[in-house]
């Protein structure tokens, strides 16, 4: 029998790059998700904060991870 999997979408956010805030995404997704098995990237952008002079990266990211039997 196939395996069945299910997906679930995050955002992530760095004060670094957006390699790190698919990390961060990572990160906290495996502290409740067993089983993931790969993260796409729907959307990136970057906020600006200019009375901060802050640039913050965002990811929106499918994380799928299978389904236990």
């Amino acid at each position: 029998m196939g395996e069945v999997y299910k997906s679930v979408e995050l955002v992530g956010t760095s004060k670094q790059n957006w390699a790190d805030a698919v990390k961060n995404a990572y990160m906290e997704a495996k502290k409740t998700l067993r089983g993931i098995r790969n993260i796409s990237i729907i959307q990136s952008d970057v906020k600006v904060k200019e009375d901060e002079d802050l640039l913050v990266y965002r990811v929106r990211c499918q994380v799928n991870f299978e389904i236990e039997k």
